[in-house]
């Protein structure tokens, strides 16, 4: 039975709420140069995200926040970008997108817990934390 299947639950939404910023670290990570997503809100299984920055010129600009989608499925997840709200002036075309996703489908709590403990010893790595772990050994 699918996690979305079940009642709604604090735990349920705990899990959301992790695999969500769980996506978000990744997708910032590496598209962190061009575009850096932030959460907003999430409601029920409606996840808002921000994304600010240059972004590419030459790529679609909603490219960069439907990439987020992308991310959530390589993370085992499953989610659909509903709409992207984008500003209301074009002096601002480059500055943020707004991505509204809808999650149909998480990771069981084991796979975000293995996955979670992945993130934490890549980010202690790239931060040079795993240079020393390698010359102990």
């Amino acid at each position: 039975m699918s996690l979305l299947a079940q009642p709604r639950s604090r735990e349920r939404e705990e899990l959301l709420r992790r695999f969500v910023e769980l996506a978000i670290r990744r997708y910032n990570r590496y598209r962190g140069v061009e575009s850096q997503a932030k959460l907003l809100k999430i409601m029920g299984d409606t996840v808002i995200v921000a994304f600010e920055g240059s972004f590419c010129e030459t790529c679609g600009i909603n490219d960069w926040v439907d990439d987020l989608r992308y991310v959530m499925e390589d993370l085992g997840g499953e989610a659909e970008l509903v709409t992207v709200i984008e500003p209301e002036s074009l002096d601002e075309f480059y500055e943020y997108r707004v991505g509204v996703f809808r999650v149909k489908r998480l990771p069981s709590r084991e796979e975000l817990e293995r996955l979670e403990a992945e993130e934490r010893e890549l980010e202690e790595y790239l931060s040079g934390g795993g240079e020393e772990a390698e010359e102990a050994a």
